[in-house]
């Protein structure tokens, strides 16, 4: 299979840590979340997309053509108009390119980014781009809204996956209730505070199929989950000592781009021929398991690395937060 040439991610500047909501509200709903990434009034994913796709081409240190583009998000900015052709508009001369559009779960990441692995080894040498950026939105006063971050990661794919190569992949799709939906024309999550544990059954079956597959237990876990979920998902999988990467709790819960996210930052970590399962879990779970390849050094030594973004953003109050947020703001539907 095709794999992992490059990869870059992007954070939002801002943070708000748990305590401001502990100060607003009496208590943070995101247990064990430290503090969360935002976007500011002026960006959006797009914009996050942009700058994690030009970081991943940077580091690639080479040009390439790229073929295909595959874009997973669950709030681009426009309903139509698709927010995928603007990356190409805005990184490239040449427009002669593929460009694919994913949304409606937060798998779409991990979707757009098995989407352009499989374009890849359908066509040989040809090399794409997988782009996952998110900044999922709930209502100001819902608990819910408590763990919703920012963020974006993209990925140059191509024939030798020097980086990481992809050696398997698989699904489980399973419809969810209750939790996490948002209706046609609405830009804010719901929540119906139903339980049926459907998720935590989606990961079963994964860890089955895993099991069933004869996959190697992986090293490391790069999972997209809300934190509910994250404390049982390697349990779940059948690989209890992978090391699993808990991002979410210095970002929060990026959506469609959590475990793209969590995907760069194992990388980050891993030493060559160590397995990485990256797993994004919403009516169903996709899972690819990457093996780190001997080029993977190189590449990640020549940008920033996650843990590096995390620690570069600036700490506001809640105040500010909503500001940027234009929940205040009644000429953006806020409460004026």
């Amino acid at each position: 299979m095709a794999g992992i040439e490059s990869y870059a991610a992007a954070l939002p500047s801002l943070r708000l840590p748990a305590s401001a909501y502990v100060a607003a509200w009496g208590s943070c709903s995101a247990r064990g979340m430290k503090q969360k990434a935002f976007c500011a009034y002026d960006e959006d994913p797009v914009t996050l997309g942009i700058d994690a796709t030009r970081a991943a081409l940077a580091r690639l240190g080479r040009e390439v053509k790229i073929s295909a583009l595959f874009f997973g998000a669950t709030s681009p900015p426009y309903d139509e108009k698709p927010s995928a052709a603007t990356l190409p508009t805005a990184l490239f001369a040449d427009n002669l390119m593929r460009v694919t559009g994913l949304s409606g779960s937060p798998q779409a990441g991990m979707q757009a980014l098995l989407s352009a692995i499989e374009f890849c080894a359908a066509h040989a040498g040809a090399h794409a781009l997988a782009v996952a950026c998110d900044a999922p939105q709930a209502p100001a006063d819902a608990g819910y809204e408590h763990a919703l971050g920012a963020g974006a990661a993209a990925f140059v794919i191509g024939p030798d996956g020097a980086a990481a190569e992809a050696v398997t992949d698989l699904a489980v799709t399973r419809e969810t209730f209750g939790v996490r939906f948002r209706r046609h024309g609405q830009k804010d999550l719901s929540d119906l505070e139903l339980r049926t544990r459907d998720r935590e059954a989606a990961l079963a079956d994964l860890g089955k199929a895993l099991k069933a597959a004869g996959t190697e237990i992986p090293k490391r876990l790069a999972v997209g989950a809300d934190a509910g979920l994250m404390r049982g998902t390697a349990r779940s999988l059948g690989c209890p000592d992978a090391v699993t990467e808990a991002l979410w709790t210095e970002i929060g819960d990026a959506g469609a781009a959590a475990a793209p996210i969590a995907l760069a930052a194992a990388l980050d970590e891993a030493a060559a021929g160590e397995t990485v399962l990256a797993v994004s879990v919403g009516a169903g779970a996709t899972a690819v398991l990457f093996r780190a390849g001997k080029g993977l050094a190189a590449v990640r030594g020549k940008g920033a690395r996650v843990a590096d973004l995390v620690a570069a953003g600036r700490t506001v109050d809640y105040m500010a937060y909503l500001k940027h947020r234009r929940v205040l703001s009644s000429r953006f539907g806020g409460i004026g």
